[in-house]
């Protein structure tokens, strides 16, 4: 009997040291899909950000091209008053309108679509690097539970103490 205290102190030790190790790793992989979770949510934020910035230079070359547009008509206009032309009829209009007020509408609407577009397209980066990070997160979540079901399995098998051999069997006994 002195003999069987020794197996079953180690066979328990070893059982708690096992799912020790296997808290320990739970907890380290729970910590780990959050670590990625915020980071994929930073890196969302930056995403969104830089979209804001595209947009920002997107409505600045819209800006930009309504300012040369005016200063086109302007050039239009003074060329056509001081050629003694009335700059608000005829030729000057047409001129105005076809080159240089429709081309430069038509630049600032495709600037005002860049804008827009850049910011969607971030917006949906972001949404997609924040859905990476809820994913990550839950990996961190099932492996977790995945290694304390696995250790508590192992510690199942592992077994506790030995039954004493009495020398009763059910053959010995005649049922068997």
């Amino acid at each position: 009997m002195a003999f069987m205290i020794p197996i079953i102190a180690s066979a328990s030790t070893a059982s708690l040291i096992g799912m020790g190790i296997a808290g320990v790793s739970a907890y380290m992989q729970i910590k780990q899909g959050e670590s990625a979770k915020k980071g994929l949510y930073n890196q969302a934020e930056y995403k969104k950000l830089e979209g804001r910035i595209e947009s920002v230079k997107a409505k600045e070359q819209g800006i930009k091209a309504l300012q040369a547009t005016n200063k086109a008509l302007a050039s239009i206009n003074a060329t056509a008053s001081a050629g003694g032309l009335e700059p608000s009829i005829g030729t000057p209009v047409d001129i105005g309108t076809f080159h240089a007020l429709q081309p430069g509408t038509a630049d600032f609407f495709t600037a005002k679509d860049n804008a827009s577009l850049a910011l969607s397209s971030a917006n949906a980066q972001a949404e997609e690097l924040r859905f990476a990070g809820r994913m990550k997160k839950q990996q961190g979540y099932i492996g977790a539970l995945t290694t304390i079901g696995t250790s508590m399995a192992t510690a199942g098998s592992i077994g506790g103490p030995t039954q004493p051999n009495t020398g009763f069997t059910p053959q010995t006994m005649g049922l068997g």
